[in-house]
């Protein structure tokens, strides 16, 4: 099979589409082990982060699961768990932004109430590696984008609603937008911001490893409902 060498950093959505390809082509049956982080490195062509990014995902979909000591394995596979592509050109007009962030206010919130009740050990872990990068990438200077929408994909993912994932694959495009605009906002406003949505994440994931729903919701509401004061006390 030959791999194309992915170019661009960070697109782990890149990378999780070339490993489902690899599971087809290569007909990998459930309990059968994928190629090393390390020759996935070198198969793509990309940093080790990335392809723990890609993994991680298809880890926290139920697709692949990670045992010490031996490396991924296929868990089960279905070909449209495949992640739509999140890069985007959408401009969007105040009232669609209006519409999308009050429709992503109630999708969040109450997965991440279901995320404390049903989210595996290994769910949890690549939230949690998740909400680590994001902080990494503020110290270098960088807002995160990739990784702020990683943190709450991987939240809904962990709901084990599959009606919630989907209808969040399908607005992926949309919700990237949408965030794109709130943390640029936030890094033309002042690093504060930043910090801020850090310790906002901080307190979800809190929430979510102590299995608590109630403090979940509450913390995934007053996380949103800052960056929408935030988008509507500033132009945009």
């Amino acid at each position: 099979m030959q791999f194309e060498v992915i170019k661009r950093k960070k697109l782990y959505e890149e990378i999780v589409s070339q490993i489902i390809r690899f599971i087809q082509e290569k007909n990998i049956k459930p309990g059968e082990k994928l190629p090393s982080e390390n020759e996935l490195v070198e198969i793509f062509q990309v940093s080790k982060t990335a392809v723990r990014e890609a993994l991680s995902v298809l880890v926290a979909k139920g697709i692949l699961e990670k045992r010490s000591g031996v490396g991924s394995i296929l868990k089960e596979f279905n070909g449209g768990t495949l992640i739509e592509p999140i890069t985007s050109k959408l401009i969007m007009e105040k009232h669609v932004l209006r519409e999308l962030l009050e429709f992503r206010r109630g999708l969040e919130i109450e997965s991440a109430a279901l995320a404390a009740e049903r989210a595996t050990s290994e769910q949890l872990e690549a939230i949690e590696n998740a909400h680590l990068e994001l902080i990494e990438v503020n110290r270098n200077g960088e807002v995160g984008i990739e990784e702020d929408f990683r943190f709450h994909y991987l939240i809904l993912i962990s709901s084990g609603n599959s009606i919630y994932e989907n209808i969040f694959d399908s607005m992926s495009t949309q919700f990237m937008e949408a965030l794109k605009i709130t943390k640029n906002q936030s890094k033309r406003l002042s690093k504060l911001y930043l910090e801020e949505a850090q310790v906002d994440h901080e307190r979800i994931l809190k929430a979510l490893k102590e299995r608590n729903p109630t403090e979940a919701r509450l913390a995934m509401l007053d996380h949103l409902y800052k960056n929408e004061i935030k988008i509507w006390n500033n132009e945009l």
